[in-house]
């Protein structure tokens, strides 16, 4: 989602994969594209999206960059974050568990001591394979992405943002030193860039069980060869 000053190198951010952290970053020595989307552009949306930044010039960057994450530990960080930050986008997905409770005045909230106790423990009651069953399937090529009540885009298959076979695929195991090269081939000092952590997990991250996890597998199997 962020072009390097030249059009030559492209960051495309995958939800939960550090995304918020590299375009902080990157921001900084490059084009921010996010544009009116209000999600993370794919790469052909970047691409439009660059048009419009530079208009009249050629898109057509040399080289593309984005993070991929073991599918298993980016569904539970996502349960992590949707649980923490997003009250209001859990009640739109179960309406049935949350008759009678307030929403939360805001959105996206960063402190979790901010919602009521009657709104936590409903939320803390929902188990990660609930989320699961109630997101919708996977993207079908060449159908354009759907939105749905409670702004779930952080839980789409990463191979809707990674399947191009142009693109430098980082591990996000690796994330400070993947980011680190991306910030040097931007043009920055990647060795002396302070790198934040924004979205991070506050806490422990869901245990699976191993059958619970293959679950998650199966939701994900288009990520896996990535």
């Amino acid at each position: 989602m962020i072009i390097s000053h030249d059009r030559q190198k492209l960051f495309i951010g995958v939800p939960k994969n550090g995304s918020q952290t590299a375009r902080s970053v990157l921001g900084q020595i490059g084009v921010d594209l996010v544009g009116e989307l209000g999600r993370h552009p794919t790469l052909p949306e970047a691409i439009r999206l660059a048009e419009e930044q530079f208009a009249g010039k050629s898109i057509s960057p040399t080289a593309i960059y984005a993070f991929w994450r073991d599918p298993v530990e980016r569904f539970c960080s996502a349960v992590e974050f949707h649980k923490r930050c997003l009250p209001n986008s859990l009640m739109q997905l179960f309406p049935d568990r949350f008759i009678g409770i307030e929403p939360h005045p805001r959105w996206f909230e960063t402190d979790p001591g901010a919602v009521t106790p009657g709104l936590r423990a409903v939320i803390n009651a929902l188990a990660p394979l609930e989320i699961l069953a109630a997101l919708p399937p996977p993207l079908v090529p060449g159908v354009p992405l759907q939105s749905r009540g409670g702004n779930l885009s952080f839980y789409r298959p990463q191979s809707e943002w990674l399947d191009h076979p142009g693109m430098t695929i980082l591990p996000f195991a690796d994330f400070e030193a993947g980011l680190r090269q991306v910030i040097d081939q931007f043009g920055g000092d990647g060795a002396s860039v302070d790198i934040p952590r924004i979205n991070a997990a506050a806490g422990l991250l869901p245990v699976l069980s191993m059958s619970e996890a293959e679950l998650v597998r199966a939701y994900y199997s288009s990520d896996l060869p990535l």
